[in-house]
């Protein structure tokens, strides 16, 4: 029988690679994105994260061992906004508003998941000329630096202590979650940018 985050990992694989397939994979890997599409990339994982956060927040008590004032990623955000001088987006206060704490887990394992990408990640914005002078001071994309593989398996743990009547709860609202990305994507787009 699979663990739960072997069940996330197999259940969420078609989400995830749409939800990489939309965040300007092409250009990322090639060396060129814009400064435009990285603003972008901002101010949608801001969206994300934030009203996570906030949602996480509402249920201290669940999220104990989680700590989330360690986890926090809308400060690495909201500097890297402020660096470019980009207002932050609105806030969805209605994404995660009805999601219990075991929802909330699911939706917790795409933004955890997120983090561990964040070193390729730099890397490849690191390939365009035209980003290099704009990430001296980037932080979201360096994530938990060497600290994220212990934070990754500190979040194992906490899905290991799940119950197993919670598992397909916990991978339903993780799906959810990438499709959350997805629209927040599309309504963070710059109104004369397309994507395809």
């Amino acid at each position: 029988m699979m663990t739960l985050a072997e069940r996330l990992r197999h259940e969420t694989r078609a989400f995830h690679e749409q939800t990489e397939a939309l965040l300007y994979t092409e250009p990322l890997r090639t060396g060129a994105l814009n400064p435009e599409q990285y603003r972008h990339l901002l101010r949608a994982h801001w969206t994300f994260h934030q009203a996570l956060e906030a949602a996480i927040d509402q249920h201290a008590a669940f999220f104990q061992s989680y700590d989330q004032d360690d986890r926090r990623k809308t400060p690495w955000l909201e500097a890297d906004l402020a660096e470019l001088n980009v207002s932050l987006p609105d806030t969805r206060t209605d994404l995660f508003r009805h999601w219990s704490p075991v929802d909330l887990l699911g939706a917790a394992y795409v933004g955890e998941g997120s983090m561990l990408g964040g070193k390729a990640v730099m890397h490849y914005l690191q390939k365009s000329p035209e980003l290099q002078p704009l990430l001296t001071n980037a932080r979201f994309y360096r994530g938990y630096g060497v600290a994220a593989l212990n934070k990754w398996k500190a979040f194992g743990e906490i899905l290991a202590a799940q119950k197993e009547e919670d598992y397909d709860r916990i991978i339903e609202a993780a799906q959810r979650a990438f499709l959350a990305y997805h629209d927040i994507f599309r309504h963070t787009q710059p109104q004369h940018q397309t994507v395809a």
